[in-house]
Formats: C-alpha cells, sequence, structure tokens
C-alpha cells in the first residue's frame, strides 16, 4: 500500500526544488553596444524575475545612465557579494574603479576594460559556486583586447578558467550547431582537424547532448573539411584521412556519427532535420547557416565546462545602440538555457546520488 502521506511529502519537496530560483551571473559586455539594453530589459521582465535571482556585474552609475536613456523605469540593489542578493530584485555588483563615459556605437578601449574586469569578476564567482550559470552580454573583440585579455574571446577565456574543454554550440529550437575549430584564420584550419582533436570533440558532444538536453541516443552529423567531401581525393584527401575513420571508430563505441556530409547542399535539402546535431569543421561553415535559420532566437553556449555559460547569438550592433531598437529574444533564450541546463545538472546528480 502507498503511504499518501509520505508521497504528498515527496511531492512538496520536489515542487519546491523545481521552483527553487538559481543565481544567475550577467556580464555588462561592450556597454557603447546594444547589450546593455537587451540585458536590463530582459532581468527587468516579471517572467525572468519568477525564475531567476539576477546579478549584474557592472558600474552601476553606468547601468542607470543607460536605463534612463532608453526610458526604462528600473530600480537596482546594489550588494557587494552574490550572498547578499535578492529575490525579485535586480542585484548589481559595482567592484569598478570608476565608471567610463558612454558613447554608443563607438569603439573604446575603457569600455573594453570594464567588460574584462565585469567578466573576471562573474567567472570567479561561477568557478566558486557563487553563481549558479553565467550569461554574457556582448563583446567587441578590438574593444576588449589588451594585455590582460590575449584571447579570441569569451570562450576561450572562460576555457581557461572553468574546468573541461569548452565548444562552441549554438542552440536554437530549429538545431543545434557545434564547431570543431572557432575562432582561427580559414588558413589554418586544416592543419588544426586531426583525428585526436574530432574524437575528443564528438564524445564530448555527445555527453552534453546526454546530460545536458536529456537526449537519450543522441544523432549526430558532421559536416566534410573540404568541398563536396575532397570527391574521393580529387580535391583533397583531408576528409578520407581524418573524418571517415573517426565516424567508423564512433560507431564501434556506440556513437551514432553520420558523414561527413557536403554541406552546401545538406541544409538546403532540410537534412540538418534529421540530427539532434550538426558538427561543423570551422566558424562560418556551421554559423552561417544557423543564423541564417535561427538568427536573434539562437544562443552560443559553452558546452564540456563544469559550470554553465550561455550568450546571445548576436554581436554589440553598434549601428542601433542607445535606439531602444535592439530585440531581447536571443538573450532571454540564453537565460532559460542557462536555467535549464542546470537544472538538468542538478537532477542528474540527485539522481545518482
Amino acid at each position: 500500500m502507498i503511504n499518501l502521506q509520505k508521497y504528498y511529502h515527496k511531492s512538496i519537496i520536489r515542487l519546491e526544488e523545481e521552483r527553487l530560483k538559481i543565481k544567475v551571473g550577467f556580464t555588462a559586455g561592450d556597454m557603447n553596444g546594444i547589450g546593455p539594453e537587451v540585458l536590463l530589459n530582459s532581468v527587468a521582465e516579471k517572467h525572468t524575475l519568477q525564475r531567476v535571482v539576477p546579478i549584474i556585474y557592472a558600474p552601476l552609475k553606468n547601468l542607470e545612465q543607460i536605463s534612463n536613456h532608453l526610458g526604462l523605469e528600473m530600480s537596482f540593489n546594489s550588494i557587494n557579494s552574490t550572498e547578499e542578493a535578492e529575490e525579485n530584485k535586480i542585484n548589481v555588483i559595482d567592484n569598478f574603479k570608476m565608471a567610463p563615459k558612454i558613447s554608443f556605437g563607438k569603439m573604446d578601449k575603457k569600455i573594453g576594460e570594464v567588460a574584462f574586469q565585469s567578466i573576471k569578476s562573474s567567472v570567479l564567482d561561477l568557478n566558486e559556486k557563487k553563481i549558479d550559470a553565467l550569461v554574457t552580454a556582448p563583446i567587441n573583440k578590438e574593444g576588449i583586447h589588451s594585455e590582460n585579455f590575449k584571447f579570441m574571446g569569451h570562450t576561450d577565456y572562460i576555457d581557461s578558467k572553468i574546468d573541461g574543454n569548452a565548444i562552441m554550440m549554438m542552440v536554437s529550437k530549429e538545431l543545434k550547431v557545434a564547431l570543431l575549430t572557432e575562432h582561427v584564420p580559414i588558413s589554418k584550419v586544416t592543419e588544426q582537424i586531426t583525428r585526436e582533436l574530432v574524437e575528443e570533440k564528438i564524445l564530448s558532444i555527445n555527453s552534453t547532448l546526454i546530460k545536458d538536453f536529456n537526449i537519450r541516443k543522441p544523432k549526430i552529423a558532421i559536416l566534410s573539411i573540404d568541398p563536396h567531401a575532397g570527391d574521393g581525393g580529387v580535391i583533397a584527401k583531408n576528409d578520407q584521412s581524418v573524418i571517415v575513420p573517426v565516424v567508423k571508430k564512433m560507431n564501434d563505441l556506440g556513437i551514432d556519427l553520420y558523414g561527413p556530409f557536403p554541406s552546401d547542399s545538406f541544409f538546403g535539402s532540410l537534412e540538418y532535420k534529421k540530427y539532434d546535431i550538426i558538427v561543423a569543421s570551422f566558424h562560418d561553415q556551421g554559423l552561417i547557416p544557423f543564423k541564417t535559420l535561427s538568427f536573434g532566437t539562437g544562443v552560443n553556449y559553452s558546452s564540456g565546462l563544469e559550470r554553465v555559460r550561455t550568450s546571445p547569438d548576436h554581436g554589440t550592433a553598434y549601428a542601433i545602440a542607445g535606439k531602444g531598437q535592439a530585440s531581447n529574444s536571443s538573450f532571454l533564450s540564453s537565460i532559460t538555457l542557462a536555467v535549464e541546463v542546470f537544472k538538468a545538472r542538478k537532477k542528474i546528480m540527485k539522481n545518482n546520488k
């Protein structure tokens, strides 16, 4: 006979756990771009405050300036540490020496320095589990690049600070795309793609789909390195020497990896709809079709790390910065994915106890 009182008690605990708000950190990004606008519009939404406790790492004065400029009626809760964060409030950690001048649409090294300090502080708290997940606003790579930040972007920096090996994964309702190589010159792509690299990435991607997206038996497609998959060696032999052996090895391990597929017809023929994720060889091969199909709603997810980090699928968009025209759809999707992945991991940990 079922103990109804015990069953009811467990159900209440489960519901409370599902409703529990997680602490999500937000970086300032490049404040001369649209980052602060989509960030503030997103955290101000009632639905966001119902799900998370937001903590923004940014100069409070700048946030107030931008909020007033955009005509947003917002109040901020200034705190010194994540422990002081309060629910239903927009919490701000301002540990910056100065609030730089905001000049919408312009690259500014001082703005870039603030962007770096915001990333540095938030990643430290993420690593120490003082926040549960991190959502990063867009940066200007030229503006942030300095002696302190010599990385190609967020992912490379975060990868250097958080355990695991980050893989850039673009996620939307329509499709998921992961990259073998990311922000590298096209001339260096083939020399970086080795059997060892592809094996490592496929194993990690397969694990991520199972653990973070609850896909029990992922179906993975990999695109070719060369046009037409090398045309049997007529164009080149990279796919035959690198990708084909890895596909066979993964299949032998029980991983459903298919390919290599020539990328020029793969998306136009809607072949991508048959797979849980598409693995592209280089940045534009994966990002052009992804943004064509999902721009404005997609999320940049740092797969393969022990902590959860997401980001919108767009950049600083200087051309419309400060004009109140930016859509926050992708930013809201980034928050949603961060929450879902964190809770999925927490559920697995609980079930494994």
